[in-house]
């Protein structure tokens, strides 16, 4: 091979490489889920625990998500079948849904004269960020924000199906 095609063919392979560099750094990262509005639907019982354990036995989150793909605003949240009567407040909750976590920041429940908050971190699959997504929280600790005679902390424990209409 000659001087010249030597260095053209270097030239040709550092070019296809370089583009090969600029092709995959142009390729879009994963933002997150699809943006829009969810629904979040309690799959088996939402247990909460303040000395004193209740078992929800239905919930449901409703909320959005941001352009961005993994803000979230959760603007309406029901408990049921409880025992008690359990009341979200606070709303909207603030979250995201991003590499496999999802946080609900703001969180607020009360029931029977004690009211607790605090924020939720929890995991999904299928990990592929996407809707349906299954989200598991576990032995969330939240505080007493208020009440007599309330112990000072409340776990939570649930599992959600995310879903879009």
């Amino acid at each position: 091979m000659s001087r010249t095609t030597k260095f053209a063919a270097a030239a040709a392979s550092a070019a296809a490489a370089a583009t090969a560099v600029v092709g995959l750094s142009a390729a879009p990262a994963l933002a997150g889920v699809t943006p829009g509005a969810f629904t979040a639907t309690l799959q088996g019982n939402m247990v909460i625990n303040a000395g004193v354990t209740a078992n929800c036995t239905s919930s449901v989150l409703k909320g959005s998500v941001a352009a961005d793909g993994t803000t979230t605003k959760y603007t309406s949240a029901t408990a049921g079948g409880c025992g008690v009567t359990v009341t979200p407040s606070g709303l909207p909750w603030s979250g995201s849904i991003n590499a496999g976590v999802v946080k609900i920041n703001g969180f607020k429940m009360s029931a029977i004269g004690c009211t607790y908050g605090g924020n939720l971190t929890g995991s999904y699959t299928p990990t592929t960020a996407n809707f349906p997504l299954t989200v598991t929280f576990t032995n969330q600790t939240v505080t007493k924000t208020s009440g007599l005679l309330c112990p000072s902390s409340a776990t939570v424990t649930a599992t959600y199906k995310y879903t879009q209409p």
